[in-house]
């Protein structure tokens, strides 16, 4: 498919496990790549992928956390690729730990990226958006740990929450603009993301097991709903919420660190 052609994707979190996959999949579209990450080396890499798809990408280094640097990618965004079409927050991080063990240094550094480098993100891409006044997409990646309770996730869970619900309201703002905001909750996905090793005999088939499609999900499970969600086929849709989740929500799928995913 070809949903995409030309137009101009920033993406954060784009050096590994879901950055990825969307960048990939947005390129395979048609769309050039601004691949952003604080792992410069891991970008460029994404980026590389990406032009040997033919479209052209650039590999950014950006702490979501910094408004300048975020401001600035957007600007070199702009200049190398051309106008935007969609931003993509993705970028996150967890800390491992209960309540009972979890210090405040732990929460706030979740809370951080996960959250406030959200909005930050998303703050920064529709302010080129509104500027370009071509309308666009906002992608926000939330997870199911925005509808149940994990042990051991306490804060990923409030920030995931938070972008849940900071995402709806970012829709209504936006519209009048022509700007979507949609939002994205992974289930168990077979990425890096919190040090799973997936390469291990049987464990895939042990995760899936209580996952009513009877599998862990995919980095490409998810970028197959973003890209549906940057394209003219989701015009008429905002302030939505998407789970990719195999169907492990309402089956009530649940346990310690269920749901790493990025």
């Amino acid at each position: 498919m070809d949903r995409l052609t030309g137009r101009v994707a920033f993406i954060t979190g784009a050096g590994s496990g879901l950055g990825r996959a969307m960048a990939l999949r947005f390129a395979a579209e048609g769309a050039h790549i601004a691949a952003a990450d604080i792992n410069l080396v891991a970008a460029e890499e994404t980026a590389e992928e990406v032009r040997a798809l033919g479209p052209n990408a650039i590999a950014l280094l950006v702490d979501v956390r910094k408004q300048a640097e975020l401001d600035a990618a957007i600007a070199r965004s702009v200049a190398e690729l051309g106008d935007l079409w969609v931003g993509v927050a993705n970028a996150g991080i967890n800390r491992n730990g209960t309540l009972l063990t979890l210090t405040e240094a732990d929460w706030q550094a979740v809370i951080d990226i996960n959250l406030t480098g959200v909005f930050l993100t998303c703050q920064a891409v529709a302010k080129q958006l509104v500027r370009q006044g071509a309308g666009g997409r906002l992608i926000s990646i939330a997870s199911v740990a925005a509808e149940k309770g994990f042990a051991g996730l306490i804060p990923y869970g409030a920030a995931k929450a938070g972008v849940r619900h900071m995402t709806r309201s970012m829709a209504q703002e936006l519209a009048p603009h022509r700007i979507t905001a949609n939002s994205i909750g992974p289930g168990l996905i077979a990425t890096p993301f919190g040090g799973n090793d997936w390469s291990q005999p049987g464990r895939r088939e042990a995760a899936g097991l209580g996952i009513p499609l009877g599998r862990v999900g995919e980095a490409t499970d998810v970028a197959a709903v973003a890209a549906f969600l940057a394209s003219d086929e989701a015009s008429f849709v905002t302030g939505s919420y998407y789970l990719v989740d195999g169907g492990m929500t309402d089956a009530g799928f649940g346990g310690a660190g269920a749901p790493r995913r990025e």
